[in-house]
């Protein structure tokens, strides 16, 4: 899921382990193993978008590296309070720093979220976030910056089982989402993929959050600590394990029955929710020379996908490439086989990946949420690019965020 959920739970299994012992510190580093995995995304700055593409969600989701990991941020960390490097001035100014865009960043995350669907701010989202914003700067003025922080004692066995944790349920939580995760990396490149939650669910994460935040306000030995916390998982794990698979498992039902009502063959499907909600569902059915597209709502006057749109397959285009070259490996492994191929400009190729659907339900504006290019490069080989034309148009954006939000409520 996004980085922000990610910390949180990272965050709420440090304070399961650690809370009596670190107080909010078991947070703050929970926070950051919960986080590690994702940096990933920096291979970007390296190597080749295939590559990155690939790596990410790969070894460092894997079970493999939850294992190794931990014995090395646990000696480290050890090192970090031993050395009294935490309370040296010029750490404490960059930390600060680090922690205030941290908030910033997800501050203008959460207020994004109206702004893309109704193209207003949202003053009941804004206001709380401004009110907790100067009641965090408070405190890292208080209790951070102007106090004499204690060095931290904790056994080495605890900060590895702090890290193992807060690693450990990355991945696990990944496999929830339809990117798909490489568990099993070294040994298997296969992608787990349950698609059950969106990548971003605020009905998911904020509530957590919020319990967290409060958790935080106790002193470790206070009792209500722990209970705020648990409440947080509570509602996460429920929400997660319970809420979304149930949904998922009638939204597979209702296609099923909605594509036999139609009279289409197919020999798979995938369901997966629309970002940052589980009420709108995209169903894509595979057919023999096409896919079949639709979307449900819970909200929907109809227990069924009222439009199914057809999308050719269009896998003739591709025979140019070798069978066994490394783009045509990477498309199909990606997506998972659900891509449908048509002409971009001259001798290139859009290649779109249907797991993610659209943005919106019609096919009229061509607006899939990740499509490839798929060219010859300089050296006459074979290249893959991400086409972010219509996620950096920010007019496109808004207007299919809305007509998300109007299926939302029901058609």
């Amino acid at each position: 899921m996004d980085s922000l959920t990610q910390i949180i739970l990272g965050a709420a299994c440090g304070e399961v382990v650690a809370g009596k012992k670190l107080g909010n510190r078991a947070m703050l580093w929970g926070g950051i193993g919960g986080t590690i995995p994702d940096l990933d995304v920096f291979a970007t700055f390296f190597t080749d978008e295939m590559t990155a593409t690939a790596f990410h969600r790969g070894f460092m989701h894997s079970f493999l590296f939850a294992a190794l990991a931990p014995w090395l941020l646990a000696w480290l960390t050890q090192r970090f309070y031993g050395g009294g490097v935490h309370q040296r001035p010029a750490y404490k100014a960059v930390a600060a720093v680090v922690w205030l865009l941290l908030f910033t960043g997800a501050a203008f995350g959460i207020n994004s979220i109206p702004v893309l669907i109704s193209g207003s701010v949202s003053w009941f989202i804004l206001v709380p976030t401004l009110v907790l914003g100067g009641w965090f700067v408070w405190k890292l003025w208080q209790d951070y910056w102007r106090s004499d922080l204690n060095t931290v004692a904790a056994p080495y066995r605890t900060w590895v089982a702090l890290f193992f944790w807060s690693i450990f349920t990355h991945p696990v939580l990944d496999c929830f989402t339809s990117w798909g995760t490489q568990i099993w990396q070294p040994f298997s490149d296969m992608r787990v993929q349950w698609c059950t939650v969106s990548v971003v669910d605020p009905l998911c994460s904020v509530p957590f959050m919020l319990a967290l935040i409060a958790a935080s306000w106790y002193a470790r030995e206070n009792r209500m600590r722990a209970v705020w916390n648990y409440v947080g998982l509570v509602w996460f794990c429920g929400y997660l394990c319970i809420y979304t698979v149930w949904h998922k498992m009638q939204v597979n039902d209702i296609f099923k029955e909605s594509l036999a009502a139609r009279h289409i063959s197919w020999s798979r499907i995938y369901t997966n929710p629309t970002i940052f909600n589980n009420i709108l569902w995209s169903g894509i059915a595979e057919g023999d020379t096409a896919y079949y597209f639709g979307q449900y709502g819970f909200n929907d006057r109809e227990r069924a996908f009222t439009k199914i749109s057809t999308i050719p397959k269009n896998h003739q285009l591709l025979d140019d490439l070798p069978a066994d070259s490394r783009a045509r490996y990477f498309l199909r492994w990606f997506s998972d086989g659900y891509y449908s191929v048509q002409p971009y400009r001259g001798d290139t190729l859009q290649v779109n990946d249907l797991r993610f659907g659209l943005l919106g339900d019609s096919l009229r504006n061509n607006n899939y949420v990740f499509p490839f290019l798929v060219f010859k490069n300089e050296k006459g080989e074979w290249d893959v690019l991400q086409n972010n034309r219509n996620r950096e148009n920010m007019d496109t954006q808004k207007e299919a965020f809305r007509d998300m939000w109007r299926r939302i409520n029901g058609r």
